[in-house]
């Protein structure tokens, strides 16, 4: 029997790094090439340091997914400490991070209200941006700087919800899938090696 915990980390952690990293790169790549005097990778040290530390904060919480018994009682003590600790960790995602990150677009990038997001100058005119030939209003670097904000904190939801439900699902387990011996025609299904050692026993 396969437990449902083993294959749900993985997959956890799967999506959240690849999340973590096309993040990464985006903002990595826009500041890149719109702000000047930045070097590579073009991202504030605190901000990424804070998303580290959300992600090292984890690893506890998957141990005891993986090792506790889902039957055993926690006792008061643990049930204390464990609150504080799911607190702490759930203040720092939804605190720490884009705080952080709020205060790199407003210090560093100087993403304000009176910055127009107007894109790269189209060929046809150069005198205008392809996102502000394009769209029929404004879009401040503000707006861009919140939206990522958002983004933040959507990561953030859709992690908390998913840890929640493996956490309310570790002790089930996932049985195999029981093989065909028929087949749709009604006939014994006979599998390969099978047919082969019946013909060296014939022989």
């Amino acid at each position: 029997m396969k437990r449902y915990i083993d294959g749900a980390i993985t997959k956890f952690w799967i999506v959240l790094l690849g999340t973590t990293l096309g993040l990464f790169a985006v903002i990595g790549v826009w500041v890149g090439l719109t702000s000047e005097g930045l070097q590579a990778p073009y991202l504030n040290v605190a901000f990424v340091v804070s998303w580290l530390i959300s992600l090292l904060l984890l690893i506890p919480v998957f141990w005891l997914m993986k090792n506790r018994p889902a039957d055993k009682v926690a006792t008061w003590g643990e049930a204390m400490v464990g609150s504080v600790y799911v607190f702490f960790l759930l203040f720092w995602i939804y605190g720490t991070v884009p705080h952080q990150w709020l205060t790199f677009a407003e210090a560093e990038l100087n993403w304000r209200s009176d910055a127009f997001l107007i894109g790269f100058r189209t060929p046809w005119d150069s005198s205008q941006g392809v996102l502000e030939w394009a769209l029929p209003f404004d879009i401040t670097y503000a707006t861009l700087k919140d939206l990522i904000a958002v983004a933040v904190y959507g990561v953030g939801l859709v992690a908390n919800v998913a840890v929640f439900v493996m956490w309310q699902k570790r002790g089930d387990t996932i049985s195999a899938p029981e093989l065909e011996s028929q087949s749709r025609y009604g006939r014994p299904i006979v599998k390969a090696a099978d047919k082969a050692s019946a013909a060296k026993v014939g022989v």
